[in-house]
């Protein structure tokens, strides 16, 4: 979890482009609200963020709304209401990290105990404006867009994609995908290529490989 805040601000930074009306302005107090809950949750310590990032979900900062769901569903380990909540704040303010959550309800624990919340759409329908809103911006050469069309379609050409575009947690999930038997390697190839993007996700500064 170390890279989330890098990696968030970047996306959103880049978002910006796209939809600038989308983002909260928030006061000084709401400010140091959002980073204390943001460096709480980079520590594990997700059942304090609460508080302080539902001080910056209110006044409508996306990337609060998204981490405070993530906080809520960790904390109870299932999706529950509250997290719904935050993951549609979220999501209808473009970020693909929400939708992406909110399309795997079918595989949460809620579903077997079945008490999933009922969302404004179903697991289905996000998904489809996850591949919809991360293709564009793949097809345009955004790397971080690239991993999340792999993990939407599961089609390992994207994380390819990712991991050659520079994407360091991509090359650590293509590195793991290799070790796990992904891809058609001579066997002395595989390793090669397993050491290979371990090391370039380690010189890109992902904590996964570096450690």
């Amino acid at each position: 979890m170390l890279d989330l805040l890098c990696k968030r601000l970047f996306f959103s930074l880049l978002l910006s482009v796209f939809s600038a009306s989308a983002y909260a302005q928030l006061d000084p107090e709401q400010q140091a609200a959002k980073e204390r809950g943001i460096t709480l949750y980079n520590q594990y310590k997700a059942i304090s963020v609460v508080p302080f990032l539902t001080e910056a979900a209110e006044a409508g900062d996306r990337e609060s709304q998204y981490i405070l769901g993530e906080a809520l569903r960790k904390n109870n380990r299932y999706m529950t209401k509250e997290a719904t909540k935050w993951y549609i704040a979220a999501a209808n303010q473009g970020d693909y990290y929400a939708m992406f959550r909110l399309s795997g309800t079918d595989s949460d624990l809620c579903a077997i105990m079945k008490n999933c919340p009922v969302g404004t759409k179903s697991a289905g329908d996000w998904l489809l404006q996850l591949r919809n809103t991360a293709r564009p911006l793949a097809e345009q050469g955004d790397s971080e867009a690239m991993n999340i069309m792999y993990n939407a379609t599961a089609d390992i050409e994207w994380l390819k994609k990712s991991a050659e575009a520079g994407y360091a947690p991509a090359q650590w999930l293509l590195a793991n995908r290799y070790l796990e038997g992904n891809g058609f390697f001579l066997p002395w190839n595989r390793s090669a290529a397993v050491k290979k993007w371990l090391k370039a996700s380690a010189d890109g500064g992902d904590p996964k490989g570096i450690m």
